[in-house]
């Protein structure tokens, strides 16, 4: 027998159960749990929606070494929620996902029985550019988005990496962001409304479309970053911005972290306005310097302001960067624009997503402290780091090599977890192989809110639809 809530929405033992034009009809006995009869009852009722069976596309949507056993592709928002519906009489459980770049985040899947791709929902649906506005599908890609609301002269300020790949529901789904958060938030800031796809099926709106929608409970945010488990997100409302006339990053390279960290501060406490303030560390250069083709100083600690706006504009922030970082002890270093600055900032955003990348997050005081802390460790440790941090935002990634599960590598994780926390911020691996993520928590002790976030797990989704074991505390 189904369970009695959704005995009673059916009408057991036997009523037909519709979709638009489609229905579906229950048997006496129950189809529930059965995967074979949820995929036919898909193909039957919803045939153009592509479903995936073969082993070699199965083997790539693996997720965490966990191979799917179907994979299932929606052609529009209706045809999503009808398959999400079905995954829900059916007792089915989903992965939303998008372009893929961001499903190392998370721990292990405790199961994995059907992946829903939601990248043929790739539409920008409105452009109010007099308004700075747009509504969009979740599966179009930051950069179509971009390329897009560039003929009107507009953009959307999310820099996140790989914005060829990544679709704008897994940012939403990630909260995933990259230097300019600075200057203009993340996407929590910038989402003014959402459409979403409960574990029911049902679509619901949150927000609006307008800036200054103030009427209600703002939900957006409880979407923005749960993973999708709460709900997938199939479109979204966002402010925008104009495109400014002009971009210059100014380079800095100081010997010692404490100083370029002193820099920092200065800047954030005058009036200057940078869009971006990133902090690398030797490693992390070079790596940046092969990738994006320029030469970068090797030794020491290497700051990078990046600065919109008019020339004119421009050209003072500058100048009086220049003149604090001299007595700050800083060394000149290189203007870039053009090719080369898109090459550089294209290449710190990629920095952060290596086979082993943990985000910590801290008081932007604590950035210097940290980073010798790491710094000492792995070289104990014997492990080798690359550090790149927003430096205005208190954020810092460690990428740690070698990645293959060692006694030392999850001590140097512990500590620096725990070195995290000390300074009252906390530290997430965002991506690690299978392995390692089975010996440790990639998120960390839960908080005393964790309560809470259970409740609110239970309300949306009550049946456990979408795929539990990837967020915190096993949600």
């Amino acid at each position: 027998m189904p369970p009695p809530g959704l005995a009673a929405r059916l009408g057991w033992p036997f009523r037909r159960y519709g979709f638009g034009a489609n229905f579906l009809f229950l048997e006496e006995q129950s189809l529930m749990g059965d995967f074979a009869s949820f995929i036919a009852a898909l193909q039957e009722q919803l045939p153009q929606t592509a479903v995936l069976l073969d082993s070699a596309t199965l083997q790539r949507y693996a997720v965490d070494e966990m191979q799917p056993r179907a994979v299932i592709v929606p052609s529009s928002t209706d045809e999503a929620a009808q398959t999400v519906a079905l995954a829900h009489q059916y007792q089915v459980s989903l992965l939303p996902r998008g372009g893929g770049t961001h499903l190392g985040l998370g721990g292990v899947p405790k199961s994995l029985e059907a992946v829903i791709e939601l990248t043929r929902l790739s539409r920008l649906l409105e452009h109010e550019a007099a308004d700075l506005t747009c509504q969009v599908e979740a599966g179009i890609t930051l950069a179509a988005l971009q390329r897009q609301l560039a003929i009107r002269g507009q953009r959307l300020a999310l820099d996140p990496p790989h914005a060829e790949q990544a679709t704008i529901g897994g940012i939403l789904a990630t909260n995933a962001s990259g230097p300019r958060r600075l200057r203009y938030g993340t996407a929590r800031d910038l989402v003014i409304g959402l459409r979403t796809i409960q574990a029911d099926g049902e679509i619901a709106r949150s927000g609006g479309r307008v800036v200054k929608n103030v009427a209600g409970y703002d939900l957006n945010k409880l979407y923005i970053g749960s993973l999708g488990t709460l709900a997938i997100i199939v479109e979204a409302n966002f402010k925008l911005h104009p495109l400014p006339a002009a971009e210059r990053t100014l380079l800095l390279t100081f010997p010692a972290v404490t100083d370029a960290m002193r820099l920092v501060s200065a800047v954030l406490g005058s009036v200057l306005t940078p869009t971006a303030i990133e902090l690398l560390d030797g490693n992390a250069a070079r790596a940046i310097a092969t990738r994006a083709g320029l030469s970068l100083p090797a030794n020491g600690y290497t700051l990078a302001f990046d600065f919109e706006g008019s020339l004119s504009a421009i050209h003072r922030q500058m100048d009086e960067t220049r003149l604090l970082a001299r007595q700050h002890g800083a060394l000149m270093g290189e203007d870039l624009q053009g090719a080369e600055q898109e090459a550089f900032w294209e290449a710190v955003r990629a920095q952060t997503s290596g086979e082993l990348t943990c985000k910590a997050t801290m008081l932007i005081t604590s950035i210097a402290a940290y980073l010798q802390f790491a710094e000492q460790l792995c070289r104990r440790l014997n492990l080798e780091m690359a550090a790149v941090a927003h430096a205005g935002s208190g954020i810092v990634y460690l990428e740690l090599h070698p990645a293959e599960v060692s006694s030392e590598l999850l001590e140097a994780l512990r500590l620096l977890r725990q070195q995290a926390q000390e300074g009252k911020g906390s530290l997430v691996i965002e991506r690690a192989p299978t392995a390692l993520k089975r010996q440790i928590d990639v998120w960390g002790p839960v908080g005393s809110d964790f309560p809470l976030m259970q409740r609110i797990k239970q309300r949306f989704d009550p049946g456990g639809i979408f795929v539990k074991g990837r967020f915190v505390g096993g949600l």
